[in-house]
């Protein structure tokens, strides 16, 4: 399933391709409520600074099928509107910009980021190195903020979660 989490430190270089392929498989586990769903389904659109070291990684799996839909990544610049955006994926510098939007800006997205020093109260997933491997953290009332369910999968491979 995660099976991407287990990369040796040997694989140093290849670090933002094992992050995007996680983040993509985290998104296999998620349900949007339908209304997010509706206006666009076709595409099941991923948000990604085009600053940010993932743009590329993420990029490269454009069109790959998340349940019934097709994965689309585009650029958000700063300021750009997330309406769009089922999910979003942010890096430190994403999250200190995010944390100036107001709140509704990210509502019915999942926001996944991997900035464990602040992270946001919007980010549901949190994306850490635990002993040279790559695990997550979930936010429950993030999720619930955003009407998202996780799959019980997705709950039992955190590292941790959070009800707050």
């Amino acid at each position: 399933m995660l099976a991407a989490l287990g990369a040796s430190p040997a694989w140093a270089v290849e670090e933002q391709e094992l992050k995007a392929a996680i983040v993509f498989n985290l998104l296999l586990f998620v349900e949007w409520p339908v209304d997010a769903v509706a206006a666009s389904t076709v595409s099941m659109v991923l948000c990604v600074s085009p600053s940010n070291a993932l743009n590329a990684p993420l990029k490269a799996l454009q069109g790959r099928p998340v349940r019934s839909q097709l994965l689309d990544v585009r650029d958000l610049p700063a300021g750009a509107s997330r309406a769009a955006c089922h999910a979003v994926y942010l890096d430190a510098a994403d999250s200190a910009r995010l944390a100036a939007a107001k709140p509704d800006q990210v509502s019915m997205a999942l926001v996944i980021s991997d900035d464990v020093d602040s992270p946001l109260p919007q980010a549901a997933i949190v994306l850490r190195h635990v002993g040279g491997r790559i695990g997550f953290d979930v936010n429950l009332e993030a999720a619930r903020q955003a009407r998202l369910q996780f799959s019980s999968k997705l709950l039992r491979l955190a590292r941790r979660v959070n009800d707050r």
